[in-house]
């Protein structure tokens, strides 16, 4: 487990109810720094907890904080009663703004969240090219203390696994045309193993699967808990990658750069499917420089099947730099984000322009086939317009491309078969609890 000195730790009633779930809460709370005595509620107490005792007051963008700490811990689990709109309806009669992933989560719902991308009602479907899927959760919040993220100040773990893997695999069965599923983008879910003992029976559960795959995305270095598994080649995990200065001055808690290579080398050795997303690039004053070396070492160490690209997007230049110290950026494509402005003004990808974008890009692509001429090289949450420009040099479009974390990305896939935004279909939903 990683260090961690929550300073409250909150349990539903629910978990102490169950001596498995108490067992595992305990695991994890001796774990910690400091000793810190559970405090155990029920819902009636949560309206109290968020609006007269801080709950959420931290969860801001944590490089606008003077001081970053770490979350308050707080465990809790599914509940698969179809209650979910009546309790969310409940929360906010009280006065509560919790929504989204955050709100799922404190009330034990959302384990699974149908992503509409590129589909009818999705609003970023003519901005943002992604897959639709079904997404699969566990956790909310996280300890890594990347000054761009929101998702610190609280960190909410689920504990009942039992009943969410039975579920999990009627939502699989529901969905044959899904082939993978992405653990957690809302949460680095390795930070409280093997103490928590949740995400060895999720790895486990899908090594008795056929032809059906986990996609953990992290930035982690703790993974020698996990090479033992019974995987069975049906995990695969995704690096979120970071070039030196970035991983060190902007996520001063997840792994280094090195540290995550050699994480994801101990788990290819294991038999796991290893992936990189260099995501999200921010490109700092020696960008370039620290994107070869990166490079070089991640080949170095390790074969991957799937490398994917983004660059520092989804904000304007003054929210990046509330966020991030623009002493260390790139003083020329900071120039170039604050003279775009209008722009950028109705694309997603903002601050920084297509040229900025496209440079960042190609030189990530240039370096990555200098050492390797057939692994994937793919654009993640990229807009229509870069994909344009780019795609015929990485040699795919819109609908083909693999990807890191896509629904039907499984290993060593070179090329989509089927059209990405056409098979996806949310199929039965009456049975699942959505986000």
């Amino acid at each position: 487990m990683y260090p961690f000195d929550p300073p409250a730790v909150y349990a539903h009633e629910s978990v102490v109810a169950d001596p498995r779930y108490a067992e595992r809460m305990s695991r994890v709370v001796s774990a910690c720094d400091n000793a810190v005595e559970p405090v155990i509620y029920t819902d009636d107490d949560l309206p109290a907890m968020i609006n007269d005792q801080g709950l959420l007051d931290r969860r801001v963008s944590m490089g606008t904080l003077a001081e970053i700490h770490d979350p308050i811990l707080l465990f809790n689990t599914f509940r698969f009663d179809g209650r979910r709109d009546e309790r969310y309806q409940w929360l906010a009669d009280q006065g509560v703004k919790a929504t989204g992933h955050t709100q799922a989560a404190l009330l034990g719902y959302g384990p699974f969240s149908w992503a509409n991308y590129n589909l009818p009602g999705d609003a970023a479907r003519h901005d943002k090219i992604c897959r639709p899927c079904w997404r699969i959760h566990f956790q909310n919040g996280c300890v890594h203390r990347c000054h761009y993220c929101g998702l610190g100040g609280l960190l909410a773990t689920m504990v009942n696994v039992e009943d969410y893997v039975e579920q999990l695999g009627r939502l699989i069965e529901a969905h044959p045309w899904q082939e993978t599923y992405l653990l957690e983008d809302d949460a680095e879910i390795p930070v409280l193993e093997p103490e928590l003992g949740c995400l060895g029976p999720i790895i486990e559960f899908f090594g008795t699967l056929e032809d059906r795959y986990v996609v953990i995305h992290t930035k982690t270095w703790n993974v020698d808990w996990l090479l033992d598994l019974p995987h069975n080649g049906n995990t695969i995990i995704v690096w979120s990658l970071s070039a030196p200065t970035q991983s060190r001055v902007f996520e001063p808690v997840a792994g280094t750069t090195e540290e995550r290579i050699e994480a994801a080398r101990k788990c290819q050795e294991a038999g796991y499917t290893i992936r990189y997303k260099f995501k999200p690039i921010i490109p700092v004053r020696n960008w370039r420089q620290e994107a070869t070396q990166t490079i070089d070492l991640l080949f170095e160490k390790t074969n991957p099947d799937v490398i994917s690209l983004c660059t520092y997007m989804w904000m304007t230049v003054e929210e990046m730099t509330r966020r991030l110290d623009a002493d260390y950026l790139d003083p020329e494509y900071l120039k170039a984000a604050e003279e775009s402005v209008e722009e950028m003004a109705d694309t997603r990808a903002k601050p920084f322009p297509e040229w900025v974008r496209a440079a960042i890009y190609e030189h990530h692509f240039d370096e990555i086939r200098k050492r390797d001429a057939e692994v994937p090289v793919s654009l993640s949450t990229e807009n229509f317009p870069m994909w344009k420009r780019l795609g015929p040099k990485l040699g795919f479009t819109p609908t083909n491309y693999v990807c890191g974390c896509g629904p039907n990305s499984v290993p060593w896939r070179r090329k989509l078969e089927r059209h990405a935004f056409e098979i996806a279909a949310a199929g039965p939903q009456g049975g699942f609890e959505l986000i």
